[in-house]
């Protein structure tokens, strides 16, 4: 009798056990799916995602749902440059290890570069490939000339700094008549309302921002914080004309540009300013900050 029950407790014992057993199996598989799934998801990568369109600028690349493919003249080497906040507003192209081009493509042009974070950004000739989160549908080009270091990219790998050949001239005699260029093609700062009060933007209504780390009133923003910062330089070192000398200048960057000043306060651009009339910069790390006409950082936020 005794050996009948010991016989009958150790079946039941190993059957606990085999159940268990599934039930961990079944447990890590899901966990293992759940990580696989997240790790998908924060990569974004592309399976085929170039094409080629036939736009305004010749034909270009372009990404997923057809959208422009940028290069990014800071990028040398094909190495890429842009991290952090200009990824955010920049998102690279990432692709797996054996991304194939699609149809009608050159192989030849195309390459990958390891990126800090350990994934692939596909390369077309030298230039590193990224999307501009401005571009919200097929065709457009809204980050065509940012910063004058972003530019669409051809389908021979080169990049296209040029505007339309038939728009360039009609484009600059608009907006010397509405204004906003002098006779030489000079970017002019002009003045917004907005919730903050009065403040300066740039020729493509782009809010204009101080950085209070410039208390010497020289440039101290380079590398790559200018990367995601642009600084609104000027040609050669001369105050645009129409502006007040008594509030505007000029100081010497770094790399030898010329950077605009207002106050004591050397201009700059947000790259996550994605379109005119916004102020997406304002308060960044509690030192970057919208300026008033009289050249003094608007600090505040918005009045009542």
């Amino acid at each position: 009798m005794r050996t009948d029950t010991n016989s009958k407790r150790a079946a039941v014992i190993a059957a606990v056990l085999v159940a268990l057993l599934l039930l961990g199996a079944c447990g890590t598989d899901k966990l293992e799916r759940t990580a696989s799934s997240k790790t998908a998801d924060r990569s974004s990568t592309d399976a085929t995602p170039i094409a080629v369109r036939d736009t305004e600028l010749g034909e270009i690349l372009v990404g997923r749902d057809g959208l422009t493919l940028y290069g990014f003249t800071n990028d040398v080497d094909a190495r890429s440059t842009c991290e952090g906040a200009c990824a955010d507003a920049w998102p690279p192209v990432i692709v797996d290890a054996d991304w194939t081009p699609g149809p009608g493509l050159d192989s030849g042009i195309f390459a990958t570069t390891m990126r800090a974070d350990g994934r692939l950004q596909l390369v077309a000739g030298k230039w590193p490939l990224y999307y501009y989160t401005a571009d919200t549908a097929p065709g457009d080009l809204s980050g065509q000339g940012s910063g004058e270091v972003w530019y669409v990219v051809a389908s021979d790998g080169t990049l296209v700094k040029d505007a339309p050949a038939d728009d360039a001239d009609d484009i600059v005699e608009n907006l010397e008549d509405e204004g906003v260029l002098d006779a030489t093609g000079t970017a002019a700062v002009t003045e917004r309302e907005t919730d903050l009060g009065t403040v300066l933007v740039d020729v493509d209504d782009r809010t204009l921002y101080g950085f209070t780390e410039d208390t010497a009133g020289t440039p101290t923003c380079d590398g790559g914080c200018a990367e995601t910062w642009w600084p609104l330089t000027v040609d050669d070192g001369e105050l645009p004309e129409g502006l007040d000398p008594d509030v505007f200048s000029v100081v010497d960057r770094p790399d030898g540009t010329s950077q605009l000043k207002a106050g004591r306060w050397p201009l700059y651009r947000f790259s996550g300013d994605d379109e005119g009339g916004v102020a997406n910069g304002q308060g960044t790390d509690g030192t970057w900050f919208v300026i008033g006409p009289d050249g003094v950082l608007i600090e505040d936020g918005p009045s009542e």
